[in-house]
């Protein structure tokens, strides 16, 4: 007697979803299968699998973070306010997923694109929607979609301490967190937040995104995802200096001969140097003139060729940019002043010694 077995199998997929990052978290697969034989060449009745076999697929948590600006290093100035640098979240998981999102200063001198952090913004806040609405600490992105991104703003202030060439870096991280609250995920976590090995009626979690740029102890499938921003300083780096050489006395006249005595008429030189990299504008100075000198006297001057020890180094000599000089009582204020990048710019006052 000879028996000839066959096994066909019907698959049935229920509430299936296709799309670019596969099946749908939660759908149910049922996989039923039937068994048709014969002996000595005659049909026998078919047998079937009492209960089909079912399981739910599994969610795969699987995400990135990229920063979103062309330029790496954003040139800014010392005292900037609100200086955005842009982002973009992908969530690639198989079904809507929440993330928190923290934005922070690097530390411990980090190197981004071969430029090392030495300072840090202040007043660090985020947006969600275009700098409509800024907040400080920890965003929640709720339900982000399949295969959605959402831009997120950072922004933060440069202190007015820092100096030309400094470097600021920050980091923007996203954590996959439960719906509804900042609880990370866990992998291998059910729905119910429990631990546990494969479930196969119940969507379990899978974390499978990659590790980004960090700082923190991230790595590959640990459900956080970072990436890195910097900021570039450029500001206008000041000195001023203060000369004086006599320019006439009462005995002497004009003359390379004249001396610091009661009536004679002294020259300042106010030199401002720019060692930035950036031109300086608005100066003001403020020079308070001892008991010595007769404020009532104050004129500004051009240079005096003459005058060797009042020179002003590959600058302007005199009143220079347009200079606004103005005397109240002993105080002399000098205003309107605007100092190129690595030039001087000087003020000559005269003044009589009492």
């Amino acid at each position: 007697m000879r028996k000839v077995l066959s096994i066909a199998a019907s698959l049935v997929l229920c509430s299936v979803a296709a799309n670019a990052v596969g099946t749908t978290a939660g759908t149910t697969v049922s996989n039923s299968a039937t068994l048709s034989y014969t002996v000595s060449g005659a049909v026998q009745p078919t047998v079937s699998t009492p209960n089909a076999a079912t399981f739910i697929v599994d969610k795969k948590i699987d995400f990135s973070l990229v920063h979103n600006d062309a330029i790496k290093h954003l040139i800014t100035t010392s005292g900037a306010t609100s200086v955005k640098r842009e982002f973009v979240l992908e969530n690639t998981t198989n079904k809507a997923q929440s993330f928190a999102l923290t934005a922070t200063n690097l530390t411990g001198n980090e190197s981004y694109d071969s430029k090392v952090d030495d300072t840090d913004i202040t007043n660090i806040e985020i947006s969600l929607d275009g700098g409509g609405s800024w907040v400080s600490g920890t965003v929640t992105i709720s339900n982000l979609g399949v295969d959605t991104t959402k831009t997120i703003l950072v922004r933060g202030d440069v202190p007015n301490t820092n100096v030309d060439g400094s470097i600021m870096n920050i980091q923007l991280e996203a954590i996959a967190v439960t719906s509804g609250t900042n609880a990370e995920v866990v992998t291998g976590s059910g729905s119910d937040g429990t631990l546990s090995s494969d479930r196969k009626d119940t969507e379990d979690v899978v974390l499978g995104e990659g590790s980004g740029v960090t700082t923190f102890a991230n790595v590959q499938f640990d459900g956080k995802y970072s990436a890195w921003a910097g900021y570039f300083i450029n500001s206008p780096v000041l000195t001023l200096t203060k000369t004086s050489c006599v320019y006439k006395d009462v005995v002497n006249g004009v003359s390379s001969n004249a001396k610091r005595i009661p009536g004679a008429t002294i020259t300042y030189l106010l030199d401002i140097e720019n060692t930035g990299s950036i031109d300086a504008s608005d100066i003001n100075i403020t020079d308070v003139l001892p008991s010595e000198l007769d404020g009532s006297t104050v004129t500004a001057v051009k240079m005096n060729d003459n005058q060797a020890d009042c020179v002003c180094t590959n600058g302007t000599a005199g009143a220079g940019t347009d200079a606004t000089v103005s005397v109240s009582g002993q105080t002399v204020n000098v205003s309107s002043l605007t100092t190129l990048t690595s030039k001087h710019n000087c003020v000559t006052l005269q003044v009589d010694i009492k």
